[in-house]
């Protein structure tokens, strides 16, 4: 009965952002547990697309054949038309992951107020157009589960970060609120928050003596994506109906440390 609970088979899942390391290895783990995976890129510049396509092609090599849509996540209307059409195309959206991420490290003296509104937009109001445009198909079927991928830099602020921090933490806040607002109508809500994944641009050095973000992490190494996708089967399955408004740290106990 418990391995049966975590059987994805029949659910329809759509991945935004699904050519970030994160996102593919949801992806790729919601199809291994038996769902049907539609992806997305995050942006519509040749890099995102053409990551979204690799998560496409390895979903193919596992026997799901798929295009990956191209859209522009922070647009409201490019993200109604693309949830539209993969309802239209699976007959449900039973998972909606976003997994969209924008990192610029800068002081708050220094940020621009374009950068601060491209990383709200691209963190932020993202999700809120993806949730939206999904609601009225969860809403109307009574059943749903939304995953945002947000960070561990949502819940504790990090200098030179605010703009991402503050996006962050709004989707933290936003999914806490979503979840009340929909729990009686069987829809669920819930946060994962990685903290430093070992393909972090930027990240430097793995030696945890020489990586002075490295040493702040109890496990001293960076977290995996392969360890992010077993969560969000968790998270989209029959066993976590009663679990709503939470933030699961996949963070190597960083959170824990003082």
């Amino acid at each position: 009965m418990a391995v049966e609970g975590f059987d994805l088979s029949g659910k329809n899942a759509l991945v935004i952002g699904a050519g970030s390391s994160v996102g593919r290895a949801i992806a790729l783990a919601l199809a291994e547990a038996g769902a049907r995976v539609t992806v997305a890129s995050a942006g519509e510049d040749r890099r995102d697309v053409a990551a979204a396509e690799e998560t496409a092609r390895q979903l193919a090599a596992r026997g799901q054949q798929t295009e990956a849509k191209r859209l522009d996540a922070t647009a409201p209307d490019k993200v109604e038309a693309v949830v539209n059409q993969a309802a239209a195309e699976m007959g449900s959206i039973d998972i909606l992951v976003n997994c969209c991420d924008l990192f610029i490290a800068k002081p708050v003296a220094e940020i621009t107020p374009d950068e601060w509104e491209k990383v709200l937009r691209q963190n932020l109001d993202s999700v809120f157009f993806a949730c939206k445009a999904v609601g009225p198909h969860m809403l109307g079927q009574k059943k749903g589960r939304i995953i945002n991928v947000a960070s561990g830099l949502g819940e504790r602020g990090l200098p030179n970060c605010s703009a991402y921090c503050a996006a962050k933490g709004g989707v933290l806040n936003l999914s806490r609120a979503l979840a009340q607002e929909w729990a009686a109508q069987g829809i669920t809500v819930n946060c994962i928050a990685p903290a430093w994944m070992e393909d972090t641009p930027g990240l430097g050095d793995p030696n945890p003596e020489a990586n002075r973000l490295i040493r702040f992490i109890p496990m001293r190494r960076p977290g995996k994506p392969e360890e992010v996708g077993p969560l969000a089967v968790y998270l989209a399955s029959d066993s976590a109906g009663y679990m709503t408004g939470r933030t699961v740290f996949v963070d190597g106990g960083l959170l824990a440390h003082l």
